[in-house]
């Protein structure tokens, strides 16, 4: 039996951000009307929130071809020749990461992406010839969760920027019941908002969450919701277990702690706790970062707190 793709393939299916699809939507028909390339074009954000399926649903509804590559695998100028030689007119390429590529291959991209040209040496020293290549009109879709690490010239080219931030409740619900249908699941509305709530805001978490509970309903389809995220160690808000550990460690520390400190008391790595768990944790303000490290906020102690009387309860 084939898998089940949750992913949207036009804009139509595209849940939720609905300036970002308005304004997308324009860009593509004045597109297909001139006949043309579509501009290139800059997705940034958290990961997980649609950047990927975005770049197919342009492809798709352009009618047009896309080449996919990572940016890390960029990294001489052979890569960049040999991406821009294998385009046709209007393909689309999508470079994932883009930030990861190596910053000397940055460089021979401007002339390709505002001239459509390649300007290359050949021979050595004072016999040495530029060559000019030209190369097929194409659209550049560029994805990072990393603005910041993108030189200025670079972001500068990109014509279409799209900042695409965590989802709200009710755009999350409707991309959960458009994949328990396709994973022929039916779900109360109750359950929906639940799932919905316990995602941090991010459709791929939604999805995540949605196929777990196809799994434990294969197994019994009277398994509820609620026990599903526990057995996911889910607590609440979306928090899981590593970030209960991260709040429980200011909070038994009494006093600001710094990044590293935290990782060793948690036994997870410095990376992995300032961009996977630390962000939502200061987006829901549960803890906020002064000059002396993290401290746990009011609204932080008061989840923990909570959390540790409903165990109570539970004889936990």
């Amino acid at each position: 039996m084939m898998s089940v793709s949750l992913r949207p393939t036009n804009l139509s299916d595209f849940k939720g951000k609905s300036e970002l699809k308005d304004n997308l939507n324009i860009y593509l028909k004045s597109c297909l009307a001139q006949k043309k390339a579509l501009d290139h074009c800059l997705l940034y954000g958290l990961p997980g929130t649609g950047k990927t399926s975005l770049a197919h649903i342009i492809a798709n509804e352009l009618h047009r071809h896309i080449r996919v590559v990572q940016g890390s695998s960029v990294q001489k100028n052979i890569d960049v020749i040999n991406l821009a030689m294998t385009l046709n007119e209007f393909d689309i390429l999508f470079i994932d990461e883009i930030h990861a590529i190596n910053a000397n291959c940055v460089e021979l991209l401007y002339s390709i992406m505002e001239d459509f040209v390649i300007d290359i040496a050949l021979g050595k020293d004072f016999n040495s010839k530029i060559t000019r290549i030209h190369v097929p009109q194409f659209t550049l879709i560029g994805a990072t969760t990393l603005l910041g690490k993108i030189p200025q010239p670079l972001e500068e080219r990109f014509g279409i920027v799209f900042n695409i931030k965590t989802y709200e409740l009710n755009d999350l619900v409707e991309i959960i019941k458009t994949s328990q249908t396709k994973l022929g699941l039916q779900l109360s509305d109750k359950e929906l908002k639940l799932l919905a709530e316990n995602c941090k805001g991010i459709p791929r978490n939604a999805n995540r969450l949605i196929k777990r509970v196809k799994d434990f309903r294969i197994s019994s389809d009277k398994i509820s919701v609620k026990y599903i995220l526990k057995k996911l160690q889910i607590i609440d808000d979306g928090l899981d277990v590593e970030d209960l550990n991260y709040l429980q460690s200011i909070k038994d520390a009494k006093r600001s702690l710094g990044l590293k400190t935290i990782s060793q008391m948690i036994n997870v790595d410095s990376y992995t706790v300032e961009t996977k768990i630390e962000p939502f944790l200061l987006q829901k303000q549960y803890v906020h970062k002064t000059i002396g490290g993290r401290e746990i906020t009011t609204k932080g102690m008061k989840f923990l707190n909570k959390y540790v009387n409903a165990n109570k309860q539970e004889g936990v």
